[in-house]
């Protein structure tokens, strides 16, 4: 009784391992990305690339004042895979950018006026910058370790994964006025001179395209959903993102070419040195900020779900 007890175990056991063995298997294919559709959702914070905020990358990660305010974007996406190491990404996403000047405090730390260095030069000139940003995306991925759909790297759960791609955003740009919390939108107030006519920059378009770069790594949780952690980088052919590149304007010329109370707005909001700091207004042609194209990025968590289809692999 008891051999026979021990020997039906033992064939039970042999069939449960039998079992795991084939799902095992079934499970290396499974993990390996299908031809088809995808659909999936993102979330995570922003950050804005200009000329406000800090020069350094790593001071603008590690400066105390940069939890004080974080932003997000979010949104959704479909996916198609073309191959298991090839995919293209049709996404949506809205948010909002932010940077500040602000950011330069740790640098001000036992820093004279003498020294003007450049951390102290954006805290004094106390900018800040705010976007409220839509964008659409075509982004071409590559999983590099699924080139061979047969190998052993192929059927791991986690990948690591490369993007690049074209796309386009509009942005509506904000910063406050003078010392004071508001936030009031700064396109239209034209804070260097946008649009004057000879002498002054041309007036900026707020629909703009943008080259994202995007590496990540993607989990695989079962046959249908997989998690990702994604950096995605967008470099932009515009300089106001953040509303602060070239030169300060005379003052007096906000009143020649709009109304009295806009261009009472408009000089509170361009030069912010004055409030904070009580200095006299920058003069006209003194340096506001560099003439060089900003950018921004997210670090976002996405969450996808594979729509397996029914018909034959090409590959």
């Amino acid at each position: 009784m008891q051999a026979r007890f021990f020997r039906n175990l033992l064939v039970f056991c042999i069939c449960i391992a039998i079992a795991q063995t084939t799902n095992a298997q079934d499970a290396s294919r499974i993990y390996v990305q299908p031809d088809g559709w995808s659909i999936g959702t993102d979330i995570g914070t922003t950050d804005l690339w200009g000329d406000v905020g800090t020069k350094s990358i790593i001071n603008h990660y590690t400066n105390s004042k940069y939890t004080d305010k974080i932003c997000f974007m979010g949104g959704m996406f479909a996916r198609y895979s073309v191959h298991p190491c090839f995919a293209i990404r049709m996404m949506l996403n809205y948010g909002v950018l932010y940077a500040t000047d602000k950011w330069n405090y740790d640098a001000t730390k036992g820093t004279s006026l003498v020294e003007a260095n450049d951390g102290l030069q954006r805290y004094l000139r106390s900018q800040n910058a705010k976007d409220q940003t839509f964008e659409s995306t075509l982004l071409f991925e590559l999983t590099p370790f699924r080139m061979n759909p047969e190998s052993k790297s192929a059927s791991r759960r986690g990948q690591l994964f490369l993007g690049a791609g074209i796309g386009i955003f509009h942005f509506t740009p904000y910063s406050t006025i003078a010392n004071s919390t508001d936030y009031v939108r700064i396109h239209d107030l034209d804070l260097e001179g946008q649009g004057w006519g000879a002498g002054y920059p041309k007036q900026y378009s707020l629909w703009q395209p943008c080259i994202p770069l995007a590496i990540g790594y993607r989990w695989d949780i079962g046959q249908h959903l997989n998690l990702g952690f994604e950096f995605m980088y967008r470099y932009t052919f515009t300089k106001y993102l953040d509303g602060v590149t070239g030169t300060y304007v005379d003052p007096p010329a906000f009143y020649t070419h709009m109304s009295a109370s806009q261009a009472a707005l408009a000089e509170s909001v361009a030069d912010k040195e004055q409030y904070f700091n009580n200095q006299s207004p920058n003069q006209a042609g003194n340096i506001a900020g560099a003439s060089i194209n900003d950018s921004y990025s997210t670090i976002t968590i996405t969450f996808c779900y594979k729509i397996m289809a029914a018909r034959h692999k090409w590959w």
